[in-house]
C-alpha cells in the first residue's frame, strides 16, 4: 500500500542547479561540507532541492519506511541530478542511512578522467546469496547517505523479475527509511513496471525539452501499470505546463 497521498499533483519549478553533481560522480569528484543531522544541515543543499524534499514529506501518510522513484519521460531531463538532490537533503534530515539506488545503465567504458565503477551490485550479491549490505557503499564526506547500482549492463532492471524485485525493496526498508531509486526514463518498460513496487514516483521534465504528449503519455502508463505519480519536478526553467500540471 502507498505511503504517500496525493490530494493533487504538485508541480515543482526547478532552477538550474549547475553546481550540484549527481551521485556517484559527486562522492569522487567534488568535495563536499561533511553532514550534520537537522534541519541546519538542510540550509547548505540548493533550495530546489529542499523544497522537493519538504513537498514528498508533507504527503508521507505515516512514518514507514519510503520508496521513491525519480523517472523521467525521456532521457536528458536532469533526473539523476534531481534524484541526488533529493537524497542528499533527505540524508541530512535522517538519523538512518538513506539509501540511493542506481537503477540505469552501466558505463562500459569509464569517460576520459573518470574512474571505473567498482564494488558489487544488488543482483550480484542475490545472486550469490549474501546480505544486501555487501553491494552498499558510503558516500564520501557524508554522514547519512549510502547508495548502491542495481546490476550491470545495459538495461538492469531486466535481471529482475517482479516478485524479487519487490522481495529486494522488502529487505531493504528494514534497514533504510527513505530509498530512492534512480530509472531510465519511461520509454524503457521496464522502468515504468517497477513504479508498482513503490510508494510514489517523481516525475522529472524537462523545460523546452519534454514534449506536452510524452508528459501525458508518461504518467498515465505509471498510473496504468499500478504506480502513483506523486508531483513533478520541471527543470532548468520555465515553460508553458498542460492543463493537468498547473492544477
Amino acid at each position: 500500500m502507498s505511503r504517500l497521498s496525493t490530494p493533487e499533483l504538485t508541480v515543482l519549478r526547478m532552477s538550474p542547479v549547475g553546481a550540484v553533481d549527481s551521485l556517484p560522480a559527486a562522492a569522487e569528484d567534488r568535495p563536499l561540507t561533511p553532514a550534520r543531522i537537522g534541519l541546519g544541515s538542510i540550509g547548505r543543499h540548493h533550495p530546489s532541492f529542499v523544497q522537493l524534499y519538504y513537498a514528498i514529506e508533507a504527503r508521507r501518510s505515516n512514518a514507514m519506511p519510503l520508496v521513491v522513484q525519480f523517472v523521467s519521460p525521456t532521457a536528458r531531463t536532469g533526473a539523476t541530478l534531481v534524484a541526488s538532490g533529493y537524497a542528499r537533503v533527505a540524508a541530512d534530515d535522517s538519523a538512518q542511512p538513506v539509501l540511493y539506488v542506481d537503477c540505469n545503465a552501466s558505463a562500459e567504458k569509464p569517460r576520459r578522467g573518470q574512474k571505473a565503477a567498482s564494488g558489487s551490485t544488488l543482483l550480484d550479491v542475490l545472486r550469490r546469496g549474501l546480505p544486501l549490505s555487501d553491494a552498499v557503499q558510503s558516500v564520501p564526506d557524508t554522514t547519512n547517505l549510502v547508495c548502491a547500482r542495481l546490476g550491470p549492463g545495459e538495461r538492469p532492471l531486466l535481471a529482475f523479475g517482479g516478485d524479487r524485485f519487490r522481495s529486494m525493496l522488502d529487505l531493504l526498508r528494514t534497514s533504510y527509511p527513505i530509498i530512492v531509486l534512480d530509472t531510465p526514463p519511461t520509454d524503457a518498460p521496464e522502468s515504468a513496471a517497477i513504479s508498482r513496487y513503490c510508494d510514489g514516483s517523481v516525475l522529472v521534465v524537462a523545460a523546452g525539452r519534454t514534449r506536452q504528449w510524452e508528459i501525458e503519455a508518461a504518467r498515465s502508463l505509471l498510473e496504468r501499470l499500478g504506480g502513483q505519480t506523486v508531483g513533478v519536478v520541471l527543470n532548468r526553467e520555465k515553460s508553458l505546463l498542460p492543463r493537468w500540471l498547473a492544477r
